[in-house]
């Protein structure tokens, strides 16, 4: 994640935040195109195929979008134990903490609702903190890579079935199989707890 602006820089205080999932060709294009406005035009040590190693079709993207425009991304990638939170990046006019927060927040949360108990992920050294502040903690030294210097970063995930994760075991209850068809990150929990309850109680 790039340095959140200091004094001088021309940036806009947000109105209105909205983090979307990535479900489109356009927001695709969208989602490119911020990184390669940070990464590749800011950044003299990152090369394109750094930058776009072939993971980007087998990801997740989320977008923030300040006022409408595209202004921020996340990707993460999802293994057996573990999502793999990267590729943070937030154009120069909209790098305030409350974009990087809303990006920070509904990243860990799809992966708590997706049922993992941990996100890993590399901060730079002035990032570290903000990183803290929603749980995560340095799981290693810091290590030298084409985008600086890094430090590991691991969240510890609360289960929280209160507010509705997509967890294993149900398979064929007719109320976990309509869960798990709907839209990537836009399940409906309480409709699902509801006909869970309603299936309890006939039988």
């Amino acid at each position: 994640m790039k340095n959140l602006p200091s004094k001088g820089v021309d940036f806009v205080h947000s109105r209105k935040i909205e983090i979307r999932l990535v479900r489109t060709p356009d927001e695709h294009a969208m989602a490119m195109a911020i990184r390669a406005a940070v990464f590749l035009a800011e950044e003299d040590n990152i090369t394109y195929f750094d930058e776009f190693n072939g993971n980007d079709y087998v990801a997740t993207h989320l977008l923030a979008f300040v006022d409408g425009d595209p202004a921020g991304v996340i990707r993460l990638r999802w293994f057996a134990g573990f999502a793999l939170l990267e590729r943070v990046g937030i154009r120069r006019r909209y790098r305030t903490y409350p974009v990087l927060a809303a990006l920070a927040r509904a990243a860990l949360e799809l992966a708590r609702q997706k049922g993992y108990r941990q996100v890993a992920g590399r901060a730079r050294l002035e990032t570290v903190n903000f990183w803290k502040r929603f749980g995560g903690r340095p799981s290693g030294a810091p290590v030298s890579m084409s985008r600086g210097v890094l430090v590991p970063i691991l969240h510890d995930l609360p289960r929280r079935p209160d507010l509705g994760a997509v967890e294993a075991g149900r398979f064929g209850d007719p109320a976990f199989e309509a869960l798990i068809v709907q839209p990537e990150g836009a399940w409906d929990f309480e409709a699902f707890r509801a006909a869970s309850h309603h299936l309890s109680a006939a039988e």
